[in-house]
């Protein structure tokens, strides 16, 4: 009598090996999202420490030479003017100061040049803060209000500069005998009133 052949059936559950691969698969995506190349994150890492580095230099470098140059440039707020203010400082004795702006709050334009003189300086006042100065000038100004003016000015002005920033800071006293010709030669007594505040940076 003939054998009838025996058929064995083996059934593998392909599920919990997918589901391992999967899981493998997604860790290693999460580390190449986090750490996308080490040598590149180095990389990045150095470039900015030496990009960081190099601001901070250009900085206290901008801030030194700043503190040795003979330019400034500022703002003056005067009770007859409003100017935008420069200063070449020729040594620590002396300066001259241009300005030029609204004349008799914005009834007529002004420009002025002071030859000043730095009469005192506090070194010990404020040591760890501030060097404090006194100075004094004279010069002229022409302008129009109106009528064509011109005349002589005088400054006296007191402030501080810090020890380490390159600014100065003062109040000041201009005033400024305004002679208009006109259909009559006068002089304008708000030129007289010329109080003010005075910042300027120097660059």
């Amino acid at each position: 009598m003939p054998r009838k052949p025996c058929l064995l059936v083996v059934y593998i559950n392909p599920f919990p090996l997918f589901a391992a691969i999967r899981a493998h698969t997604r860790t290693e995506k999460a580390e190449t999202h986090l750490n996308p190349n080490p040598n590149f994150q180095l990389f990045f890492n150095m470039m900015t420490k030496k990009l960081f580095l190099a601001v901070l230099l250009c900085m206290t470098a901008m801030t030194m030479s700043a503190q040795r140059t003979k330019h400034a440039l500022g703002l003056h707020l005067g009770g007859a003017t409003v100017d935008v203010e420069y200063q070449y400082h020729m040594s620590d004795k002396n300066f001259i100061d241009v300005t030029a702006g609204l004349f008799g709050f914005g009834d007529g334009f002004v420009a002025q040049g002071i030859y000043n003189w730095n009469l005192k300086q506090w070194d010990n006042w404020t040591p760890e803060f501030a060097t404090w100065k006194l100075w004094a000038g004279a010069g002229a100004g022409i302008g129009v209000n109106d009528s064509f003016l011109v005349g002589p000015v005088g400054a006296v002005g007191f402030g501080f500069t810090p020890k380490k920033v390159p600014l100065t800071v003062g109040v000041d006293y201009r005033p400024m005998v305004a002679i208009v010709f006109g259909d009559e030669c006068d002089v304008l007594s708000g030129g007289f009133f010329n109080f003010g505040l005075t910042v300027t940076y120097r660059f």
